[in-house]
């Protein structure tokens, strides 16, 4: 059970949601106030879109299935 939560605490979608109910308890707590919530939402929101930009977050290849034909596209395999 503990290898399986490891295997998945090493995937950056998942450690992104951790620390966002980590923060989501915090504010709810009253640990952290709205305005600095707000400003931490920002931040992160900035970086997360950087993130997908240059494909951290979403894999831009992960619809392509290798076919080992290297000169054909999908189009041309219908």
């Amino acid at each position: 059970m503990l290898k399986k939560v490891l295997n998945r605490l090493q995937n950056i979608k998942v450690i992104t949601a951790v620390v966002s109910g980590i923060l989501l308890i915090l504010v709810n707590t009253g640990v952290i106030d709205i305005d600095m919530s707000n400003s931490i939402m920002d931040t992160v929101n900035i970086i997360l879109g950087l993130l997908v930009t240059v494909g951290v977050f979403g894999d831009p290849e992960s619809h392509i299935q290798d076919t080992g034909d290297a000169g054909e596209s999908e189009t041309e395999q219908a």
